[in-house]
């Protein structure tokens, strides 16, 4: 599992640096204002100043470095995970990956949409943006079945007197 965490966390590192380096490239060619906040079906309904492109990208870097932090220290308080997958340093290595390749996917996907938006290649957000949520939402409840099935298993192997 240790392989699959160190994956994972190449996986992000590599999105991010791909934002980055096609937010650089793009950004001279961007309108002074851009689509910053979208509706639920990806139409653009907010705009802004096109800084707004590198405040994202910050954003992404800093939740990236937060999350390697946090996925080495299954105490951190922050870390809001079940007790019993905290107990175990290899599974919230693994769940704190995962959580990274996820969120630093949407956020990646929605700054690479954004500049072609505001590039005039496409018009709003695709339904990579939806499978990313439902993506995140559905390992949320994975994550929460397999913690009440870890606690159940662990309840039969202690003897009741």
């Amino acid at each position: 599992m240790k392989n699959t965490s160190f994956f994972l966390k190449s996986i992000s590192f590599f999105i991010l640096i791909f934002i980055w380096i096609f937010t650089i490239l793009n950004y001279k060619n961007l309108p002074e204002i851009i689509p910053v906040h979208y509706d639920f079906a990806g139409n653009p309904d907010g705009f802004g100043a096109k800084k707004l492109l590198i405040l994202l990208n910050i954003l992404m870097t800093a939740i990236f470095v937060f999350l390697l932090y946090v996925a080495k220290r299954p105490d951190f308080p922050l870390l809001n995970i079940p007790q019993n997958l905290k107990d175990n340093p290899i599974i919230s290595e693994l769940v704190v990956s995962i959580l990274m390749v996820l969120t630093i996917s949407l956020l990646g996907v929605i700054c690479y949409e954004s500049v072609l938006n505001a590039l005039g290649k496409t018009n709003g957000l695709s339904s990579a943006t939806h499978y990313l949520l439902v993506l995140l939402f559905l390992f949320m409840i994975g994550m929460m079945i397999y913690s009440w099935k870890l606690s159940k298993n662990k309840s039969k192997e202690i003897p009741s007197n």
